[in-house]
């Protein structure tokens, strides 16, 4: 009859398996699984790690777990007996259980997932460590994903933030402020509003930014940053106010063709009829 070890390392062999790939795959160390296989059940742990290893080793070879536990079992109680046989000879000795040594939290991520339960709930205790540790691993790659989610959305709203920016110059307020003085070369008279349609020319000799608003309705006819020897032309109706950021970037010519210039640098505005 085939002892236990030697049922053990038949089933793997035939499977095609090696220690170290059994050894991963039911998270027992490889030499522990090299003492079951050799029938070598004397190594220094407990018993009910001993028993675990037995059954989930039997599992993972498609073994009778309930089996090997009773050939183990018998195996224990034959040593048991010839252990007491050579007390007798020898005298009465002390002999200390190995079920009786402590269980140290420490020791058991190395001997592999066995649970300190008594035998009936060993298999139940397995499941929940499994299940634990699925929920774990579950729970830290969502809290990863969401914690790339949210970084991925800053680093967006960062880039739109840098990208989206408007680099012309600011629009000044249209409400003729006391700071902008109207200054012009014409001195011609202020005369009742025309509803005649005209045109006038913006002509920029470097960067200036220009806004111009007709008074007859305050519509906004053109408000944008010229550069130097760009040039525009706009139709009104009646006269216009024309704010301005550079006076000496700017050249208007009114409806008659004459060219007015600021007679001062920055802002100001000029009123063309």
């Amino acid at each position: 009859m085939q002892s236990i070890g030697e049922r053990f390392e038949e089933a793997r062999k035939r499977k095609g398996i090696s220690l170290r790939e059994a050894a991963e795959a039911t998270k027992i160390r490889s030499d522990f699984l090299g003492n079951i296989e050799q029938d070598k059940f004397d190594f220094e742990l407990p018993e009910i790690y001993k028993r675990g290893f037995l059954k989930n080793y039997a599992r993972y070879l498609k073994l009778d777990p309930e089996n090997i536990l009773t050939d183990y079992h018998a195996h224990v109680l034959s040593k048991t007996r010839g252990n007491k046989k050579g007390a007798e000879l020898f005298g009465s000795m002390e002999v200390k259980s190995s079920t009786e040594e402590p269980i140290h939290s420490g020791e058991e991520s190395s001997y592999g997932h066995i649970s300190s339960s008594t035998p009936t709930s060993e298999a139940e205790e397995d499941a929940n460590l499994e299940d634990d540790s699925d929920k774990m691993f579950y729970i830290k790659a969502g809290l990863v994903a969401v914690g790339t989610l949210a970084l991925v959305v800053v680093i967006f709203s960062l880039m739109k933030a840098i990208l989206g920016g408007d680099p012309e110059v600011e629009t000044p307020d249209l409400r003729e402020p006391s700071a902008i003085t109207e200054t012009a070369e014409s001195t011609t008279p202020d005369v009742p509003d025309a509803v005649t349609e005209d045109s006038i020319t913006l002509i920029a000799t470097g960067n200036v930014f220009v806004a111009v608003k007709q008074k007859n309705d305050n519509q906004i006819l053109f408000q944008k940053t010229l550069s130097g020897g760009e040039t525009v032309s706009l139709t009104k109706i009646g006269p216009v106010v024309i704010l301005f950021t550079a006076g000496e970037n700017l050249v208007v010519v009114n409806p008659a063709g004459e060219r007015i210039r600021s007679e001062r640098e920055g802002q100001a505005k000029m009123t063309i009829q």
